[in-house]
């Protein structure tokens, strides 16, 4: 079975972690929100506690948070997906709204460490 990993399980990340469920993909998901992620496992799917959690059973990652606060939290804050679990290779998808310049920032830096 193809996998995937989604953080942000607000109105997009729940829309777009639904769609890939509903695709074939078994999805390991987090939220900040208690419970949130367990809803949503409750229907098919794998809850997860951190983003490092996410990113240790997947190669692709998907944020879907608000910022690039957030973004950094999820992926460099404690049990962040990228200091913690990311594989080089793995593969980083942000739909965060963020300044261009950020965003390129944050592709070099994760280019660093190995990961697309």
């Amino acid at each position: 079975m193809k996998q995937a990993g989604l953080i942000g399980l607000g109105a997009m990340g729940a829309g777009i972690a639904a769609t890939l469920r509903a695709r074939g993909y078994e999805m390991h998901v987090c939220d900040a929100r208690p419970g949130v992620a367990s809803a949503f496992a409750a229907q098919g799917g794998v809850a997860c506690a951190t983003p490092a959690d996410v990113a240790a059973a997947c190669r692709v990652v998907i944020s879907v948070v608000v910022n690039a606060q957030q973004t950094e939290g999820v992926l460099f804050g404690p049990a962040g997906a990228a200091a913690a679990a990311m594989q080089p290779g793995s593969v980083f998808v942000m739909c965060s709204t963020v300044d261009p310049n950020w965003s390129i920032a944050m592709e070099e830096r994760l280019e660093a460490l190995g990961m697309h």
